[in-house]
């Protein structure tokens, strides 16, 4: 066989940059039944594939061929395709063209009949045709349109403009061509042509550093610039990228704004400290497209816009208040069950709640917040208000419903609502303390202005992973009205647990580091060790490890002490080298990617079933969520989302932030995330018993060091009271 194929798409397995999975079948070959998997990276790809298309496989250095059975004597041969680059391509033949139309979906309207139709008309003169525009002059005959002469064949309006629109998505090409010729990547091409269309080029030619605002690396993006598009060193616009860049990069540390002195040692570097170069990148204002200045602030535009918005639609929702009434009382006396006894501040938490338009609701762990917030959506819906109660994750929006008797949906899933009741309704959102800037944002622009709003939370406990601290600047700014639950309910009023969190959230170094509830061992052999012990002592516990390489340590030791004999996932046949753990039937899973297709959040935890692999799936999971029967929910794990499961014998303290465990072990090592904030939810994750294991002088570096509450920089505490 030649180096030369053609091949048509069949199946997209995973497409990551790094780990991009085909399944495809030969076009210009005739080998009997066959597959072929292709194993490549993104950058090697000029367009992104689906299924339909067909592909060149240009050059290919890893090659092979075997026989895998597929019942009695049937035989397919399997060709692999290890990193090869490929580019796809309009068909250059009849057999091509049909296909190719007939199964690509963005040619709407057109079958396998038609396509046949117009390539026994035109022959190759259709890519001519379809380079003009459809209500152009018909070149040899004037006296007709483009569009007149295609629908002469197909005898449909829809289908000759399905035929245009299709052909204009692969237009593109000839741009990808010279993107990659530049050194673009082909998920940045896709972006650039779904910005720039046609334009691609010219887009580029007047700012190339647009592509860093794409997610391309800055140093490619430079090295672009100043070779292909003659961008010199002091150019304003290599300048404000530079400073763009860097804000991103201060943004992932959780920060919305910065001071020049936050981030001029990075810009320097990137300048190689030319001290002319950093004055002048000091001196730019910025713009609305890249990062902006305010009073001596520096923002990235998008930043800026999420706090401001979140700000006046507070500050609009702060000076609207209704006035306490018998309806009101008699909606709040109504929805107390029978029996319960409130604690002054939950009732006034209640009512301050009903008579509010933006509302904050906190308490440290157990405190009842969770019971609180029951009375306050059962009151609202009394009052004839439509209830949204949300959570970032899975396992908290299940725990809230279970709780309230509403149905509750994640984050994500009320985001891809097509339409909500912007009449008379409440958003609630759970666990508050998670929340960044953009995500408030697009919950506040999904609703009217009339909306009310309650956040609930303890902003005591980690910050959110990405930039803004929504909860606490709320609470900090003063302008918005504001309870504090403070009396422990959750676990048994003997439990020591509460004491010991707040001293740890204060700072304090607990008066003993062992207690009923706690169990604090320093380690003889080896913190990895010690922790492999101490799990035995318990029925059912989670382990929290600061650190990804603990984490999978402890995955590994406890997979191999636990489920050394369970049925191990043979990927030896399949569409993909290796996951990221050897995983076996028995061993608890968690899900690290939001993913709608599958109904799966980010901390998603199940325990595999089956490890059985098909070319479709690589396992099936029982899912700690349930289905409406009260079973565990059943998923099968597709190719693409398999890349994203973890053991969860281990976990870090953000997967399991949100849940609770009856036993928690602790692995206390110092890191970048150790602080008072991580420990103190760490322990605050705990219903019965907590078990810390590490030296004493990291546990007490962590009391001391100041957490994320402290450390973040966020702009909406200033806007709140300023709008």
């Amino acid at each position: 066989m030649s180096s030369s194929f053609l091949v048509r798409i069949t199946q997209i397995y995973q497409y990551q940059p790094d780990n991009v999975r085909l399944g495809a079948q030969f076009v210009n070959r005739n080998v009997g039944a066959h597959r072929v998997i292709i194993l490549t990276k993104q950058d090697k790809l000029n367009m992104e594939p689906r299924p339909g298309q067909q592909w060149n496989i240009l050059e290919e250095n890893n090659f092979s061929i075997r026989q895998e059975n597929i019942g009695g004597n049937q035989h397919v041969s399997v060709y692999r395709f290890m990193e090869p680059s490929l580019k796809c391509v309009m068909p250059d033949n009849g057999v091509g063209f049909v296909n190719f139309l007939s199964k690509e979906k963005a040619f709407k309207g057109i079958g396998k009949v038609s396509a046949q139709l117009l390539w026994d008309h035109f022959r190759s003169e259709i890519f001519s045709i379809l380079e003009c525009h459809i209500d152009a002059p018909y070149e040899k005959d004037g006296s007709i349109t483009n569009f007149e002469v295609i629908r002469k064949v197909l005898l449909s309006d829809q289908a000759v403009k399905g035929l245009w629109q299709g052909y204009q998505e692969y237009a593109n090409l000839k741009y990808a061509e010279q993107l990659v010729a530049l050194g673009v990547e082909e998920p940045i091409q896709r972006q650039l042509f779904r910005i720039a269309h046609k334009d691609a080029l010219l887009f580029l030619k007047k700012n190339p550093y647009r592509l860093t605002s794409l997610g391309m690396r800055f140093q490619l993006v430079d090295k672009i610039a100043q070779h292909h598009f003659g961008i010199k060193q002091d150019d304003e616009l290599r300048l404000a990228s530079i400073i763009e860049q860097v804000l991103r990069r201060w943004g992932e540390a959780g920060n919305t704004v910065a001071d020049w002195q936050d981030i001029e040692p990075e810009v320097s570097a990137l300048l190689d400290n030319q001290k002319e170069l950093v004055k002048k990148a000091s001196n730019l204002e910025g713009d609305i497209i890249g990062f902006l200045k305010k009073d001596g602030k520096i923002f990235l535009s998008g930043n800026y816009i999420f706090e401001k918005t979140i700000a006046k639609r507070f500050q609009k929702l702060s000076k609207l208040t209704t006035l306490w009434n018998e309806r009101l009382e008699d909606a709040f006396r109504t929805s107390i069950p029978t029996g319960w006894l409130l604690e002054i501040e939950q009732e006034r938490a209640i009512r301050t709640a009903l008579i509010s338009h933006v509302f904050a609701l906190t308490g440290g762990a157990g405190t009842g917040k969770t019971s609180t917030t029951n009375i306050i959506a059962s009151s609202y819906q009394r009052l004839g208000f439509c209830i949204y109660p949300v959570a970032l994750s899975a396992k908290a929006a299940r725990r809230l419903q279970q709780a309230i008797g509403i149905k509750t949906m994640t984050i994500a899933r009320l985001l891809r609502e097509e339409s909500v009741n912007n009449t008379n309704s409440v958003l609630i959102v759970d666990e508050a303390s998670m929340l960044d800037a953009s995500t408030m944002w697009r919950l506040i622009t999904l609703f009217s202005d009339s909306t009310r709003i309650i956040l609930i939370g303890d902003p005591c406990q980690l910050p959110p992973i990405n930039a803004g601290f929504v909860l606490r600047d709320v609470i900090q700014s003063l302008a918005i009205n504001h309870i504090e639950l403070d009396v422990v309910k959750r676990q048994d009023t003997q439990s020591s647990i509460p004491a010991y969190a707040n001293s740890i959230k204060f700072g304090l170094i607990p008066k003993s580091l062992n207690t009923t509830d706690i169990t604090f061992q320093e380690p003889d052999t080896g913190i990895l060790q010690t922790a492999i012990q101490a799990y035995g002592q318990y029925n059912k516990a989670i382990v929290i490890a600061s650190t990804n390489a603990m984490v999978r340590e402890v995955n590994n030791k406890l997979q191999e002490k636990l489920n050394s004999g369970g049925k191990k996932l043979d990927l030896a046949n399949m569409p993909i080298t290796k996951g990221s753990y050897e995983f076996r039937e028995g061993d608890p899973i968690v899900i690290t990617r939001t993913c709608y297709r599958s109904g799966v959040q980010n901390g998603t935890l199940g325990i595999i079933k089956d490890a059985v692999p098909t070319d479709e799936y690589a396992c099936m999971i029982a899912l700690e969520e349930l289905d409406e029967g009260g079973k565990a929910r059943i998923l099968l794990v597709d190719w693409q989302l398999f890349e994203y499961l973890d053991l969860a014998y281990c976990l870090t303290l953000h997967k399991f932030q949100g849940s609770q465990a009856q036993n928690i072990i602790v692995l206390v090592e110092r890191s970048p995330l150790l602080d008072r904030s991580w420990l103190y939810t760490a322990v605050t994750r705990a219903e019965k018993r907590v078990h810390l294991i590490g030296k004493k002088s990291d546990f007490f570096y962590g009391i001391k060091k100041s957490g994320g509450l402290e450390m973040r920089k966020t702009a909406l505490q200033e806007m709140l009271k300023n709008v």
